[in-house]
């Protein structure tokens, strides 16, 4: 099983978005868990109409860690979801509890979270939050992978060289030997705009990783209201290539 990390530093940038929609397309041929380890819930909400078990009660022990995962409409997906701030209250949420109370006391628990789906799935990704708290630490120390992503401005532009700059302090500092950056995606790209276009072109040229531009589109949002896919729901060619070539890069 390889295990892919989205994030980024600074909220806004679609993580959420590229999450759902890298996931819907290698369920097409494989199978697939979606971890939602972001306090919001917003990949549970855009994927599920009802929550059970989250994965907060994994980590706080109030269940076995199979428990919250639970099948999504979308063929060969599955979630392990976080019930959404707004329906719990910011005090009440149990993985905002855990990551302010636990997570430093289990530095290697989201990694064995992970290995015990070793066998079950081809692909685990997580959903992370704009933070880099201990938490976020102990999801990409799990990581094969991860993939930044950010908006064509200037917030994001710093965000990104914050993201990786901690990033790499982690990897040095715990020891990880994963983690690994091989793509950056590029999202909600607007080429009418001089602004999003000179971002896109000074990203392009840095070496080191594949760059995945996605281009702006209502689908997105239309998919979270509908709570489909952007494959379901018939989203530009231009979007649809994108989160393909995404998917090919994860597939290596």
């Amino acid at each position: 099983m390889k295990v892919i990390g989205l994030g980024l530093q600074k909220g806004g940038v679609g993580k959420t978005s590229i999450a759902v929609a890298l996931a819907a397309e290698l369920a097409k041929t494989s199978k697939v868990l979606l971890v939602d380890a972001d306090p919001q819930g917003n990949a549970s909400g855009a994927l599920l109409k009802e929550i059970g078990y989250e994965l907060a009660d994994a980590l706080l022990n109030n269940c076995s860690v199979d428990k919250p995962v639970t099948k999504t409409e979308i063929p060969n997906l599955w979630i392990m979801p976080t019930k959404p701030i707004e329906s719990e209250g910011k005090e009440k949420s149990k993985l905002r509890i855990y990551k302010k109370n636990v997570a430093t006391e289990e530095p290697y628990v989201m990694d064995d979270i992970a290995k015990e789906f070793t066998d079950q799935f081809d692909y685990m990704i997580f959903d992370t939050s704009p933070d880099f708290s201990t938490f976020e630490e102990n999801v990409f120390f799990a990581c094969d992978e991860i993939i930044p992503v950010m908006k064509c401005d200037a917030f994001s532009t710093d965000g990104l060289t914050i993201f990786l700059d901690n990033l790499n302090d982690f990897r040095k500092r715990r020891r990880c030997e994963k983690a690994a950056i091989k793509t950056v995606v590029i999202n909600d790209h607007n080429a009418s705009f001089a602004l999003d276009t000179n971002i896109k072109n000074a990203i392009m040229k840095q070496s080191g990783y594949n760059k995945i531009i996605v281009p702006q589109d209502q689908s997105f949002k239309k998919s979270q209201a509908y709570q489909k896919s952007i494959q379901e729901i018939g989203a530009k060619e231009n979007t649809l290539k994108a989160i393909a070539d995404l998917a090919a890069s994860v597939r290596g």
